[in-house]
């Protein structure tokens, strides 16, 4: 009987950490992805300038070209609907939401490069060596496991205008 006992408790043991390792591996999976798609997405809506500034030398985003970049990349590389909600194959529950966006560049005010950017508020500071783009981005991790983390991911890039 003890040897009975023993064994269950063993194979609940196993059973136990095989969800917690496959809980792990989900988790660290959508970290990647998040961080890969944000990653691209701030490339994408780097290169969204405008034309006119550039005729000058200087380089000013067109900031409504690149959010709609950013959230085209996101809905790519998440497998997102076009209205933002992710498909059933995907990894995450819920749309993923920008918190936080801003744009430094020759347009800013008192702009001069290299420039120690710090927003407080959002935990971000970074010194940057040419106009840049800023995205702060929030999404609900999947639980598949009862001991899961129940909450949200944020996830921040800082892309910087690719220069020669």
């Amino acid at each position: 009987m003890n040897r009975v006992l023993l064994l269950i408790f063993v194979v609940l043991l196993f059973l136990y950490t095989t969800g917690f390792q496959a809980d792990r591996y989900i988790t660290v999976t959508t970290h990647n992805r998040l961080k890969f798609a944000i990653n691209r997405g701030g490339h994408d809506a780097s290169l969204q300038i405008s034309k006119e500034p550039l005729a000058d030398g200087q380089i000013v985003f067109d900031r409504t070209a690149a959010r709609r970049a950013f959230e085209a990349t996101l809905q790519v590389n998440l497998q997102l609907r076009p209205d933002g909600t992710p498909y059933a194959e995907s990894l995450l529950s819920r749309a993923p939401v920008v918190v936080f966006e801003d744009y430094v560049d020759d347009a800013t005010p008192g702009a001069v490069f290299p420039l120690s950017y710090v927003q407080e508020s959002q935990q971000i500071v970074k010194v940057l060596r040419g106009p840049a783009v800023i995205y702060k981005v929030k999404v609900k991790l999947p639980r598949s496991h009862a001991l899961s983390y129940d909450g949200d991911v944020y996830k921040t890039v800082v892309y910087e205008y690719p220069f020669p």
